[in-house]
């Protein structure tokens, strides 16, 4: 009876990895049984990864048995339901178990083994733990390893798309280290920051779900292997789409890449862990879809792309409430890859430097780095978003939808971040602008992002 009242349909799901660490399980099983036990569920410690399920401030501990601990049915019906529909794999099927007089360990090690009718928990059953809170102290900008995949390096396998590695999550299809942004409630917009624009405004609320996020943009490197190895070879109308420029255009000499021999390579004395620059929204989100095993064809639409909504950008960028910049308010020389000197640009206007002497830094240079360690999210260059852009977009219901992006179709796509060519001004976390998805910068690149799903699908290239 409790079953069906709880609409539970017990889904099996495909035999994987090892199971989740016991300790881990016990944490969630501990987190879920305490909150419901107290009248004010701040009292309980938050779930993360430093939560103590023998802390003073948790009442029933690990061998406490849930029905001797006070609780009435009711409670323990609460707690069936809700660990029921947080972790429905991995509930024994038997519901009159909770009423047995079950110790928190005992309900734990059932979730954690399986029965002959759920799962062991496993790791791409359940979100990860959010981190602890620490406050983000930048630390001085260093030069990472270079993980990105250049040259014709044709990875022999693609499944899983995403690798767990030593050093984090691997995509296997361009080398690429990304960082799992968990879920969360975040507040979107310029908050009360003096310099907030109106397109910045009204800050409001987004839940978004987590998700993968490139830990740098994408370099030159990376960009000219796609061309060599996407198939079917892209047209000379396609390659002008995305990162060619015709003839008669002065930047011609800034174009980072060159074909030789029907074979693309990046320009002598340009460094391959350059970030990828003069590329169109469309160039963008061609590479967006090959990296992650799609048609690429399907470049000009948004209905599946792998770019970065404006909210999962800002996000990432600084975390879940508004600040100035990643680390928080003050433009820092150290941390950002901006232009301090606007007579600079006055005095190049004329004769502009070398393609190799243009003041990018490599994407693995620690400059710009969030609070989740991307590289890159304040300066450098700007970055492509998923969205149609709308100065008046943070206005609209469809904003605070979960997981919001503006679909609407318009004649602007969206771009975060700032560049080596502006201020500091606009590489803040929060400001926004658009341009036509046929614009090429020198200042102007992209990464890409995909949902959580495709780091726990063992078959999603």
């Amino acid at each position: 009876i409790l079953a069906q009242a709880l609409d539970v349909r017990p889904v099996k799901l495909a035999w994987s990895c090892a199971a989740m660490d016991f300790q881990e399980v016990l944490k969630r099983v501990s987190h879920v049984i305490n909150s419901e036990v107290v009248s004010n569920p701040k009292e309980i410690p938050p779930l993360d990864e430093d939560y103590d399920v023998m802390a003073a401030s948790v009442r029933i501990k690990p061998k406490d048995d849930i029905m001797n601990a006070g609780l009435d049915s009711l409670v323990t019906v609460a707690i069936v339901s809700r660990l029921w529909r947080l972790y429905p794999n991995n509930m024994p099927c038997e519901p009159a178990f909770f009423f047995y007089y079950p110790t928190i360990e005992a309900i734990a090690t059932i979730m954690h083994q399986g029965t002959d009718t759920s799962e062991p928990m496993r790791p791409e059953h359940v979100d990860p733990f959010p981190p602890k809170y620490r406050p983000f102290v930048p630390q001085k900008p260093e030069l990472m390893p270079f993980s990105q995949l250049t040259g014709t390096a044709v990875p022999s396998v693609w499944r899983p798309l995403h690798l767990e590695t030593k050093d984090g999550i691997r995509r296997q299809s361009d080398g690429m280290q990304c960082i799992l942004i968990p879920g969360a409630d975040v507040n979107i917009g310029g908050g009360t920051m003096e310099d907030a624009r109106c397109n910045e405004q009204p800050t409001h609320p987004v839940r978004l779900s987590s998700f993968l996020m490139d830990i740098e943009p994408v370099s030159v490197g990376s960009y000219v292997r796609f061309l060599n190895l996407a198939t079917p070879p892209p047209t000379e109308v396609e390659l002008l789409d995305w990162c060619l420029l015709r003839p008669n255009d002065k930047r011609r000499c800034h174009v980072p890449i060159v074909r030789r021999q029907d074979r693309w390579q990046v320009k002598d004395l340009v460094p391959e862990n350059w970030p990828m620059i003069l590329v169109s929204w469309y160039g963008a989100n061609a590479y967006s879809l090959w990296v992650h095993g799609k048609d690429w064809r399907d470049y000009k639409s948004s209905a599946e792309s792998f770019l970065p909504t404006e909210a999962q950008w800002e996000y990432a960028a600084r975390g879940k409430d508004p600040k100035d910049f990643p680390w928080g308010r003050g433009e820092d020389t150290d941390l950002l890859n901006v232009c301090w000197d606007l007579k600079t640009h006055l005095e190049n206007a004329e004769a502009p430097p070398p393609l190799h002497q243009l003041p990018l830094e490599p994407v693995n240079l620690t400059k710009g780095q969030s609070p989740f360690g991307l590289r890159g999210m304040a300066g450098n260059v700007w970055q492509w978003c998923r969205d149609f852009y709308d100065p008046d977009f943070y206005s609209s219901k469809l904003a605070s939808c979960e997981d919001a992006w503006n679909f609407t179709e318009g004649d602007f796509r969206s771009e975060r971040g700032g560049s080596w060519v502006g201020p500091a001004a606009l590489a803040r976390s929060s400001f926004r602008r658009g341009r036509c998805p046929e614009a090429k910068g020198r200042c102007l690149g992209f990464r890409c992002c995909a949902p959580a799903s495709y780091f726990s699908d063992k078959s999603s290239a």
